[in-house]
């Protein structure tokens, strides 16, 4: 690819590149606060409390999990920008239409590829 189309590659995906940075700020805060929720203080004196604080500390940890996880999609979709290859499904390598980038700017495949489930042997797990 050229510099030139290296360039207008990036002007185009400006607006994603700062979606992106914007939701990673905002889950790397939420996730912050989110840990204090896992944490305890002090046990509860009955079962229904232990039962009622176990229920809320494993939604907890399963939030923030989800959450870790989106961080990672972002990301890496952070790096395709810096590689030039975000927008590109990484199934079929067809360009992911703009709406689908806007709905979900970290996304890796087009809706077609997702919505059959494919994977690449490139996935950055």
């Amino acid at each position: 690819m050229s510099t030139m189309q290296i360039k207008t590659t990036s002007r185009k995906f400006v607006p994603f590149q700062q979606m992106l940075k914007s939701k990673r700020e905002e889950l790397q805060a939420r996730m912050s606060e989110r840990i204090n929720d896992v944490s305890v203080e002090r046990e509860p004196d009955d079962e229904a409390g232990l039962a009622t604080l176990s229920y809320t500390k494993d939604l907890a940890v399963a939030t923030l999990e989800r959450e870790r996880q989106t961080l990672r999609e972002i990301e890496a979709a952070l790096g395709r920008m810096k590689t030039g290859r975000y927008g590109t499904c990484e199934a079929c390598g067809k360009q992911i239409p703009e709406a689908r980038l806007r709905a979900l700017p970290w996304a890796r495949l087009c809706v077609a590829c997702a919505s059959c489930g494919t994977t690449d042997a490139t996935s950055n797990d």
